[in-house]
């Protein structure tokens, strides 16, 4: 009907228009579009104030969970009993839903910004493996702790010390619940004495109450004070952190084992290479964490990178002379932990703990070989990210920890004498999280835009060729519609 209407020439305007328009959308389409669209999604990754990717830093949009196990020390009255080893079963997983805030929040003019973290956990029995009133025997860390920083003080002085732990409140081992033992808290008579003598022997002792993470939960400074880049002026250094309580090293480890680098694991940085690596430092590791390209996996539809810890990941140097720096001063060079382990007694108040993996994964067999009753499951016992590299966005995470304590014979020290020397494991943390649905569809449509534009322009030149095509055959065949001027005349009815 419209042709009906229109000269040939209108005919032309609108056949060949229409193909132009076809043919310039789908250019654009083709050959600007996903460049445009990725130049813009990497305009919006930066933080700022109410920009997408601060909305996402502030209040974290994928649920995340701490999974706690803990070790339940089953014949603690035998293990003086020659060829006995301390037995640990481990057990959980006591899981809390992690609520995450950002207090303090401040921005700098040179593209920093500092913050302090705020935890805050909550029980949630239906995805734990037991209740928080299971009753758990563990080492007792006050006495074992105090016990090692007097192994070298004079005869005299350990005999006074020995005399004092007997009779005030000094134990090998002793039983709570598991809440008291994660959160909660006890009353410990040891540490009430201790708290009371407040000299260079027993530190400085703030809290007669013990557990693994008093005064944790809902704390709004335990972290400290982070300073990151905000990627403003260079997207490579987004989530690089910067200072943690203004200073650039922890101070727990010398050199570059104590130099603060890499993320916060609340942002990482984007467009990540494949062969580049992954570091992250958290206030309780007191130290950085490399994690390696391991291979690539699909989750929720989107293809990513899977990052793991190593078996030189706490490593003293044996494996990887670049980090004998992790190895205290006072055991250098040649009593350092075997590879598997590292030595926090920098950050533990002088007592003789250690990190590594669940289960002492890829660690040297000496360590749980001094005791029985728990093995590594590499399943889930490493460290991993799962990171779609592009955007930077985590989608799978299991940061998985483990501390034991090192507890060895003294024969001036009742409680310790006559046992093996063994690492007793304390317990185990799991920080768990999984991308949801609804975030993921969000990650795809931005991973999918730049080849969504494309295809629509080849979907548009095509439909520019085609109707080009039809308008050069109508031209060569002379097949225009020739309108006739009766048709546009309205003839009334004859009456």
């Amino acid at each position: 009907m419209c042709c009906r209407c229109c000269s040939q020439t209108q005919q032309k305007i609108w056949v060949f228009g229409i193909s132009t328009m076809f043919l310039i959308c789908g250019l654009l389409g083709v050959l600007w579009w996903p460049d445009f669209v990725e130049r813009a999604t990497f305009r919006m990754l930066p933080l700022k104030p109410g920009g997408r990717t601060y909305e996402f830093w502030t209040v974290p949009p994928v649920p995340v969970y701490l999974a706690m196990y803990l070790y339940n020390w089953t014949n603690p009255e035998q293990v003086r009993v020659k060829g006995v080893k301390p037995n640990f079963e481990r057990v959980g997983p006591y899981v809390f839903r992690e609520d995450k805030v950002k207090n303090n929040i401040t921005w700098y003019a040179n593209n920093t910004v500092s913050f302090m973290p705020q935890r805050t956990w909550y029980f949630e029995p239906s995805m734990s493996g037991g209740t928080l009133e299971d009753n758990v025997t563990c080492p007792h860390l006050p006495t074992i702790a105090a016990s090692h920083m007097a192994r070298d003080f004079p005869k005299l002085i350990k005999i006074f010390f020995n005399m004092a732990l007997n009779s005030n409140g000094g134990s090998l081992y002793q039983t709570h619940t598991a809440n008291e033992w994660i959160f909660q808290g006890f009353y410990d008579e040891f540490l009430d004495y201790a708290m009371k003598l407040n000299n260079s022997m027993t530190g400085n002792i703030k809290d007669n109450h013990f557990a693994w993470l008093l005064n944790r939960n809902g704390s709004k400074d335990f972290e400290g004070l982070f300073t990151i880049n905000t990627g403003v002026e260079d997207l490579r250094e987004m989530g690089e952190l910067k200072f943690w309580n203004g200073k650039n090293h922890t101070g727990f480890f010398e050199g570059e084992c104590g130099r603060l680098n890499g993320s916060t694991a609340d942002l990482f940085v984007p467009n990540r290479g494949p062969e580049e690596w992954i570091t992250i430092y958290m206030k309780d590791t007191c130290r950085i964490i490399n994690l390696e390209p391991s291979g690539t996996e699909v989750i929720e539809g989107i293809e990513a990178i899977r990052y793991e810890t190593k078996p030189d990941t706490y490593d003293s140097g044996e494996l990887n002379p670049d980090m004998k720096c992790y190895c205290p001063p006072e055991l250098q060079p040649n009593n350092c932990p075997k590879h598997g382990v590292t030595d926090i007694r920098t950050c533990s108040e002088g007592a003789p703990m250690f990190m590594s993996h669940p289960g002492f994964l890829y660690a040297d067999p000496m360590y749980a070989n001094t005791t029985t009753g728990t093995k590594a499951d590499p399943a889930k016992d490493v460290f991993y990210i799962t990171m779609e590299p592009k955007l930077g966005v985590p989608l799978d995470v299991n940061a998985a920890i483990q501390i034991s304590l090192f507890i060895e014979a003294d024969r001036d020290i009742t409680l310790l004498k006559g046992l093996p020397s063994f690492y007793a494991p304390l317990f185990t943390i799991n920080s768990i999280a999984k991308i949801t649905p609804e975030i993921a569809s969000q990650v795809r449509l931005a991973l999918n835009l730049p080849s969504i534009g494309f295809y629509v322009g080849i979907g548009l030149l095509s439909c520019g060729c085609f109707v080009l095509a039809a308008g050069f055959y109508v031209c060569l065949t002379k097949k225009w519609y020739e309108p006739i001027e009766d048709e546009r005349t309205i003839i009334p009815d004859k009456q």
